[in-house]
């Protein structure tokens, strides 16, 4: 039952500091790698491509860390709760959001209205920063595209 808590916090904790990664980093000084998120892709990969892969990487050690300490399994749920975060994210962000894959188009309205708020960001390159938690009106939400804008101030 801890490993279960240790790894839904972890996974709760993570929307929190992707808002931060967000909004003060990407947004910030690694906005050269960013920015290529927030203009005409040319081919399926970007240099904001850059952050899950080193991110999964940081992932990866853990897990491989925590199998040779089986007592601290601790480490491994953590990582288990940023991993499962990290595939909804892309999942959702990468895959429904932006049509990187062609899908299906859901009519889910939870996803409608994430999607919508993060083409806010797009629109404006401001709020909101995170993904699966936004605090974007709806009458902005409802106010744009329904499909990726390609460019934005940053």
């Amino acid at each position: 039952m801890r490993f279960v808590l240790i790894m839904l916090a972890t996974f709760a904790v993570m929307e929190g500091v992707s808002y931060v990664a967000h909004r003060f980093v990407y947004h910030g000084f690694l906005w050269i790698l960013h920015k290529s998120h927030h203009t005409p892709r040319k081919g399926f990969f970007e240099l904001n491509d850059l952050f899950p892969a080193f991110f999964s990487v940081i992932a990866i050690s853990f897990m491989w860390y925590s199998y040779g300490y089986p007592e601290r399994s601790d480490i491994l749920a953590a990582t288990l709760g940023v991993t499962m975060y990290g595939v909804i994210y892309s999942t959702i962000h990468d895959l429904y959001v932006h049509r990187r894959a062609k899908l299906p188009s859901l009519n889910i309205p939870y996803l409608q209205q994430v999607k919508k708020a993060h083409m806010v960001h797009h629109m404006t390159g401001g709020e909101p920063y995170g993904l699966l938690v936004f605090f974007t009106p709806k009458q902005v939400r409802d106010a744009a595209p329904d499909e990726p804008m390609d460019a934005t101030a940053r």
